[in-house]
């Protein structure tokens, strides 16, 4: 049975899988001893390689690296981008310089749509990309994530003081800090979803950790929900495709 690993820049996310499908899977921190909680001794003996898609530093690699070593003797491989796999061709002009994880992504939304999509990955940061008819990747965009906006707020702005935690939906203008801070956040993720809605009918497929706040800006902006699909375990997806074509 294999491992595989999306370590994002926050969270590590896993699935140990073998021939039948997924046998297990989880996620959290590197730090946290429970992140592997879900695999037993058994299958950790069983594991005969790990293959990893991050965006992480050399480092923090290496760390990993150690952390897995305390569980298997299983060889790890990291994936990177490729100019291109099968049909999926990358719009790079240096593709290695591009984030594994939105690699994966696209291939796991290939092999689901076969077509023209969008795939929008909502973690720290929040990426979306886009493929055409043939497979080729026209290209993205990056932008800050819903916590990397919020962190930013509290890390370079002395006097707007805000609980980070709360947990505010609206959009309308706030009549406190609070309100002014998350629904300004809101407002841009809603700004977001629209633009992705004015592109026109094709699926949008959507993973990361706030895949689920895009979706509803992306309902709220009009996008016919059937078009909207959420998309948990999309590079996971994306690297088992490669990793098995190898």
């Amino acid at each position: 049975m294999n491992l595989y690993l999306d370590a994002g820049n926050t969270r590590i996310k896993w699935q140990l899988r073998d021939g039948t499908g997924v046998l297990a899977q989880g996620a959290g921190l590197m730090e946290s001893p429970e992140l592997f909680s879900g695999v037993t001794p058994t299958q950790w003996r069983a594991t005969v390689r790990v293959a990893v898609s991050t965006v992480r530093s050399e480092r923090a690699r290496e760390q990993l690296q150690e952390l897995l070593a305390q569980y298997t003797g299983a060889p790890v491989e990291f994936f990177w981008t490729e100019s291109h796999f099968g049909s999926v061709q990358c719009a790079y002009r240096t593709p290695e310089s591009m984030g594994a994880d939105r690699w994966h992504a696209l291939i796991g939304a290939w092999s689901e749509i076969r077509g023209r999509c969008v795939v929008v990955d909502a973690g720290s940061a929040i990426t979306a990309d886009w493929l055409e008819e043939d497979g080729r990747h026209l290209g993205g965009y990056i932008l800050p994530g819903k916590r990397m906006m919020l962190e930013s707020l509290q890390r370079n702005t002395a006097r707007v003081l805000f609980n980070a935690d709360n947990s505010l939906t609206d959009v309308m203008p706030g009549r406190s800090t609070d309100e002014c801070v998350f629904h300004g956040v809101n407002w841009l993720m809603g700004a977001i979803g629209s633009e992705l809605a004015r592109i026109g009918p094709m699926p949008l497929l959507l993973t990361g950790g706030d895949a689920v706040h895009i979706r509803e800006a992306l309902l709220r902006a009009g996008c016919p929900g059937e078009s909207v699909r959420v998309r948990p375990d999309l590079v996971i997806e994306g690297l088992a495709i490669v990793d098995a074509a190898r």
